[in-house]
């Protein structure tokens, strides 16, 4: 039988909520809001999904180019938050403890240009 966070259909551009508990080192902490990167076959079928992990907002992160602004009305989180592709992970779906929202289609788009960015992805 599958759990909760295994049934739950994710979809990209999904927000949730992860335990990223236990951490190492600069790897993501505690129970955090994620935006879902992976593609929607895998997100159905996979038991992983790959997310990016978002962080309190600041002007000096905003500032920089792998950071993706998630604020009001770019994403329907009530919180002021930030998604830093440089932290680009892929987690078990059972640490998925709940959906919280989406990102808007523009979103999406800055947040595949901040992607290709830190992954190197436009041959620079």
């Amino acid at each position: 039988m599958k759990s909760a966070s295994e049934s739950l259909e994710l979809r990209r551009g999904d927000l949730v909520w992860v335990n990223c508990e236990p951490s190492v080192g600069a790897e993501p902490k505690k129970v955090r809001t994620c935006v879902v990167v992976s593609n929607d076959i895998a997100n159905r079928f996979g038991q992983v999904i790959t997310a990016i992990p978002t962080q309190r907002f600041t002007t000096e992160r905003n500032g920089r180019a792998y950071m993706v602004d998630l604020r009001s009305p770019r994403s329907n989180l009530k919180a002021d938050r930030i998604a830093n592709a440089s932290m680009v992970t892929t987690w078990d779906r059972a640490r998925v403890l709940k959906r919280e929202g989406r990102v808007t289609r523009e979103t999406l788009a800055r947040i595949d240009s901040a992607l290709r960015l830190h992954l190197g992805l436009d041959g620079l």
